[in-house]
């Protein structure tokens, strides 16, 4: 039968007190000698207040020394006396419950002036301990004798007692409001290096091989636990096979099918740049806003939405084509973005972005190069999203492309040549041609089973050549993606699509002509987990009629990437 105990409820503290923390529960202590008269009328002499800001430790103690240890034996703590009333009230605590600890080198620093608010804090520990033993059936562990010692002590120190009590309830909640308006930013790094090895093989040209590699690390930074301030950082080895570089017969540039997602971010030299910049904050728990300072290319691992299921950077899709819809690889830049979460299954998504909208000489961030888009969501649950997404842009003479608004003078990251440079001079046109575009994205995704789901989007372009005429561009994908696929933690898919191609160009003014061509973007790929940081991913993709031209010879792509994530 458990004994019943008149003691009162202990404080909410740690079991363990320290000869520190006892001393610390007293903010009445001063730099003044003390004395102390305990339960049994022990007189202690006044001694030096230790925790004066002038006092400077014997021994030049290192910092080391401040840790706290627990000892075994009361005996240990070579500067108590067998003589002295706390070594008597030691011997109990410390040898039978275990609460009160030391330093490592074997001190309990008692040459310290203690009060009794001190000394309660002590009892106040053991009251917890004792209450513990009692509480889990164990209370043969406690001896009758102590019990009588703990309830004298307990009626001594009645009044410390319940003044602690006070003190800490008024600490604990000046602590919670320090919490709650704490700023304390707190940053986390992640990031991946991918390394993509592609063999192209076309028809009776010779392969041709190369290496690419993407590294990005991301600071991610929260100041009040409800914000994230993302710097991105990366750089990659662009290179592309220039393959199927004509269309109905003339030269066009080459084609950009079929290009991995190792080369969709941009040719950065092999320098580290800052490449994403931009700071997300809520306003209200249904409104949420994302100031973007630098944006190199919006497409990267942490903004990129989760589009299909069970994607994850690096361990997904092998292509560019495959990892998102193109419209999202136009424009880009700086700007604002803007959520409003309408249901728990609803959002809407309102962005500004201006290419290079620093520089004063490309007119800034509302006199130049724009792209305003607008956006639906809905995503009921995790196996089914659909979204709607529309975009108005203008861009400078030849600056058109899926290229990420970095100004890319070249063929873009995805699609057809024509289908990117179709405003470059001496493509179609004599002259480069400022482009206007208005541009709709339906798409998504619905998850079967657990190991089985299907995707995809359709993309239509309606870009206008100022003073020149129109142009059409479209683009689809159907997905299948199998999880876990021979083993968990694996992921297979196949995707079938048609990557931008301009399908339609419309003028009084005469252009060459140009053929269009159905031109299929067909992979598969198994992504294989070495571990949880390292995965290999061996693809194999075909272009059919590359370059929107079925006279040009059909290229396959034999690749192999390895993802390292951290």
């Amino acid at each position: 039968m458990k004994p019943k105990i008149p003691l009162l409820n202990p404080v909410n503290t740690q079991n363990l007190a320290t000869a520190d923390s006892i001393a610390q529960s007293d903010p009445t202590a001063k730099n003044t000698p003390s004395n102390l008269k305990l339960a049994d009328n022990t007189q202690l002499e006044p001694l030096p207040n230790v925790f004066s800001s002038t006092y400077e430790l014997d021994d030049a103690q290192s910092n080391a020394d401040d840790n706290m240890a627990q000892v075994n034996s009361v005996a240990q703590f070579s500067d108590v006396q067998p003589t002295d009333w706390a070594f008597q009230a030691l011997q109990s605590l410390v040898e039978r419950y275990g609460c009160i600890a030391g330093y490592p080198n074997g001190t309990f620093r008692g040459n310290r002036a203690i009060t009794r608010y001190e000394f309660a804090a002590g009892i106040n520990a053991c009251l917890e301990r004792i209450n513990e033993l009692i509480a889990t059936a164990t209370s043969d562990l406690v001896k009758k004798e102590d019990l009588t010692s703990i309830q004298r002590l307990q009626e001594e120190f009645s009044a410390e007692l319940a003044a602690l009590r006070g003190r800490v309830d008024t600490l604990t909640a000046r602590t919670t409001e320090l919490e709650a308006h704490q700023f304390s930013p707190t940053t986390k790094l992640l990031g991946n290096v991918i390394v993509q090895t592609n063999t192209y093989f076309s028809g009776d040209e010779k392969a041709q091989a190369n290496i690419q590699y993407l590294t990005f690390l991301g600071l991610l930074t929260s100041f009040t636990g409800r914000d994230l301030l993302l710097t991105g950082i990366g750089t990659t080895n662009t290179t592309f096979a220039e393959t199927a570089s004509t269309n109905n017969g003339r030269e066009v540039g080459g084609t950009r099918e079929g290009a991995s997602n190792a080369s969709g971010a941009g040719d950065l030299g092999s320098n580290f740049r800052i490449i994403s910049l931009d700071y997300q904050f809520p306003l209200s728990d249904n409104l949420n806003v994302n100031l973007i300072a630098g944006n190199r290319f919006r497409f990267n691992p942490i903004q990129l939405s989760k589009y299909a299921p069970y994607y994850i950077s690096g361990v997904g899709p092998v292509g560019t084509f495959s990892e998102v819809p193109p419209i999202f690889m136009i424009g880009g830049g700086t700007g604002i973005s803007i959520n409003y979460k309408v249901l728990d299954s609803t959002l809407i998504n309102l962005s500004y972005l201006a290419t290079f909208g620093d520089n004063s000489t490309f007119g800034g961030l509302f006199k130049g190069e724009y792209l305003a888009a607008a956006q639906i969501n809905y995503n009921p649950n995790p196996g089914l999203f659909l979204q709607f997404v529309y975009q108005h842009g203008y861009f400078y003479p030849g600056n058109f492309g899926f290229n990420n608004g970095q100004g890319f003078r070249g063929n873009g990251f995805v699609g057809t040549a024509l289908a990117n440079r179709f405003d470059d001079a001496g493509v179609l046109f004599d002259r480069a041609s400022a482009v206007t575009t208005n541009a709709y994205s339906l798409g998504g995704y619905f998850a079967l089973s657990p190991k089985f789901a299907l995707g995809g989007w359709a993309n239509l372009i309606k870009a206008r050549l100022l003073g020149v005429g129109d142009a059409d561009i479209w683009t689809y994908s159907i997905q299948a993606a199998f999880p876990d696929l021979f083993k968990k933690g694996n992921h297979g898919g196949l995707i079938v699509g048609m990557e931008p191609t301009l399908t339609g160009v419309r003028s009084n003014i005469p252009y060459a002509p140009f053929k269009n061509d159905l031109s299929l973007h067909i992979e598969a790929y198994y992504a294989h987990r070495l571990s949880d940081k390292i995965s290999i991913t061996p693809s194999l993709t075909w272009i059919t009629a590359p370059n929107q031209d079925a006279d040009n010879k059909d290229i396959v792509i034999g690749g192999l990437r390895t993802t390292f994530s951290f």
